[in-house]
């Protein structure tokens, strides 16, 4: 039982948090101060990509933002793409509609990104499109947990909706004109039930799927959107935190998960 509203969305005046949907700004000021607290969530959100991602393949991220991802994912041959044309970005691609070639890429990144999507199944179909045989989604994006509601309630930044139909081709999940419109409960009802998500999309089978982050995102104060809330730490402590964050969103995953790892794979055949 949900103890929080099954829908919740803020008005976007309402919101607490500074520099809303500003990219660039994000990047000038990690590049410039490179604040210990999100350098750590950074290196923890791209990292574990590697493990998927061998150094000769030909892989590409969509919905690049900021372009923070370049600097931890160590494919020698990745293309930074986004809806908006940034300078570090190699090209402005519509995520939905992406004009490559069928079977172009190894690899597809896509970093907290399908919770913004106007059309969760048209991205995933794409991406199936592009993908080699054998090709891997690699995923990283937000848990709705009882704490992530709670983060968004008092911040008034994004929200939720659990009443709508993920799986509908014709759903619009958000507003196609606003690349920054946003329901956080997208991953969940996508990827909480693997075998209703293959059934959807047969030829994707999902091979890896963890929770992740609890503390270490608020300590972060936020990759695009910002609300400074606590000072810079020491690696060894907010290693300290990471660990405790592991046991937690392995035992509690729907209490204190904010983020969740997902690998899809393409059939071979």
């Amino acid at each position: 039982m949900r103890i929080l509203p099954a829908t919740y969305f803020s008005q976007a005046t309402s919101a607490k948090m500074q520099n809303v949907g500003n990219a660039q700004a994000a990047r000038e000021h990690y590049l410039e101060h490179r604040p210990s607290n999100l350098h750590f969530l950074l290196k923890k959100r791209y990292e574990w990509m590697n493990a998927f991602i061998r150094p000769e393949d030909e892989a590409i991220e969509f919905g690049s933002g900021p372009g923070f991802s370049a600097q931890f994912i160590q494919s020698k041959n990745f293309k930074m793409t986004d809806v908006e044309k940034y300078p570090w970005v190699q090209a402005r691609v519509d995520a939905l509609n992406s004009g490559y070639p069928d079977e172009s890429f190894d690899v597809v990144v896509a970093c907290n990104m399908i919770h913004h999507l106007a059309s969760p199944v048209t991205f995933i179909q794409e991406i199936y499109r592009l993908l080699r045989p054998g090709g891997r989604m690699v995923i990283q994006d937000v848990h709705t947990s009882f704490m992530m509601k709670v983060m968004m309630l008092l911040m008034k930044h994004e929200g939720w909706s659990y009443q709508i139909q993920v799986f509908d081709p014709s759903l619009v999940a958000n507003d196609p004109k606003d690349p920054w419109s946003a329901n956080c409960a997208i991953p969940e009802l996508l990827f909480e039930d693997h075998q209703k998500f293959e059934e959807n999309f047969p030829g994707f089978s999902v091979i890896h799927d963890r929770f992740c982050e609890a503390f270490i995102f608020p300590l972060s104060g936020g990759v695009i959107a910002k609300k400074k809330l606590f000072p810079n730490l020491p690696y060894g402590m907010l290693r300290l935190i990471d660990r405790f964050d592991d046991l937690l969103t392995r035992a509690f995953p729907d209490t204190f998960a904010l983020g969740r790892q997902v690998v899809l794979k393409k059939g071979s055949v």
